[in-house]
């Protein structure tokens, strides 16, 4: 029980949500030993002031093997020898009342030698949507002279715009995303004149027209009959502004038979006699300028009586999500300390919800088998202190992959 007093404290803080970012940092700049680049922070929306904190990273030509940059934390940085051949990333963390969000400007470089004769002043822009079957187009770099005649790669990075790889025969100013471009994000690479400069995103990749959901939203508060919880859009990336649209649901115990609660369209939601003994649900929907898409938070109940024993912060999973890896439940945060836990697993759809129980599955940890695979997982924890008694369910894991 002292374990779960002593990780309270900071599990709340790690399940606090924090400001969202609305558009990508970005840094400017020539991109030479010996130069200045200054960032941008982008824009944010949260509670509050957002301030903001900078680290800089020095990274393989490909964006890859980054590491940071001691001493690197203002909104500028001089360019150094060490950098030559390089690119050069930047994380902005922005923090408001309720937490910290991390926000990735795309990679900047590469960097040319002091003496080259020439080098990249700014970045080249992207113009198109980010979606499949859609086309991309590299606009024209910035050079401090005339580099002669110039030469197009695309390559395909991480959701950060990290770790890059060149993608074979896409060598033409233009570029076609496909299936397998899909939560990646796309740039092209520019080589003119001795050295190379890598153009801005768009974001990661969509399959379909509508933003993509890079974190799932997520719910916060005390589970309990007349409490608020709070609702955290997550972070996406889309073309241009995105709006977003709240709906609540009230499921059964295991997330089925999920229906809509009349009115419940906000940020926030006061629990009803009518949600004990149940789960709720979140759905978002994102709009920008291409189309609408959806994303789901994790379950969060069973909501408790007024008064008692209740859950105020989800418990969380630990682990890799894949077939043969184990998973273990790290505690949660109660209104009170219980006398005893109990645990089980459920195996729900991609969406966390429709869970059935795990035969045989009773312990803290799970091991996870075949039958897992394309299913999210979610553990439940039930709580005794006296003669209260409440179950929560833990936060989903992502969909389990195969081996």
């Amino acid at each position: 029980m002292r374990l779960l007093a002593k990780t309270l404290t900071g599990l709340l803080a790690l399940l606090a949500v924090g400001p969202t970012p609305s558009s990508q940092p970005a840094i400017g700049g020539t991109l030479q030993v010996g130069s200045r680049l200054t960032a941008s922070p982008g824009g944010w929306s949260g509670e509050g002031k957002v301030s903001y904190a900078y680290q800089w990273y020095r990274c393989d030509a490909n964006g890859a093997h980054c590491s940071s940059i001691h001493g690197a934390t203002l909104g500028t940085y001089r360019i150094v020898g060490k950098d030559a051949g390089h690119t050069l990333g930047l994380t902005v963390r922005g923090s408001d009342s309720g937490g910290v969000t991390p926000s990735y400007a795309p990679l900047a470089g590469v960097v040319a030698p002091a003496g080259a004769a020439v080098a990249a002043s700014a970045q080249p822009p992207l113009a198109g949507d980010a979606i499949v079957g859609r086309t991309l187009t590299v606009g024209a770099p910035s050079w401090t002279s005339d580099p002669g005649a110039s030469t197009v790669a695309w390559l395909r990075c991480n959701a950060n715009g990290r770790a890059c790889e060149t993608i074979l025969g896409a060598s033409a100013s233009t570029y076609t995303p496909v299936a397998d471009d899909v939560g990646h994000v796309v740039v092209a690479s520019v080589s003119a004149g001795g050295t190379t400069v890598l153009s801005l995103s768009r974001g990661a990749v969509r399959a379909t027209p509508g933003p993509f959901a890079t974190s799932s939203p997520a719910v916060t508060g005390t589970l309990q009959k007349g409490s608020k919880l709070s609702a955290s859009a997550g972070t996406w990336t889309g073309s241009g502004t995105i709006l977003y649209a709240y709906q609540w649901y009230r499921c059964d115990a295991t997330g089925s038979h999920c229906s809509t609660i009349r009115g419940a369209t906000k940020g926030t939601y006061t629990q009803v006699a009518a949600d004990v003994g149940n789960t709720l649900g979140l759905t978002v929907r994102a709009t920008d300028g291409t189309g609408t898409t959806a994303a789901y938070a994790s379950l969060a109940g069973t909501v408790a009586p007024s008064g008692g024993l209740a859950a105020s912060a989800q418990p969380t999973l630990t682990g890799t999500p894949t077939a043969g890896q184990t998973l273990a439940i790290s505690p949660g945060g109660w209104t009170s300390t219980p006398a005893s836990l109990a645990y089980g697993w459920l195996r729900c759809n991609a969406n966390g919800r429709a869970c059935t129980a795990i035969a045989g599955a009773t312990a803290d940890s799970y091991t996870t088998t075949a039958d897992d695979e394309g299913h999210t997982l979610v553990a439940t924890v039930a709580a005794t202190a006296g003669t209260a008694s409440v179950t929560v369910l833990t936060v989903a894991s992502p969909v389990v992959a195969p081996s």
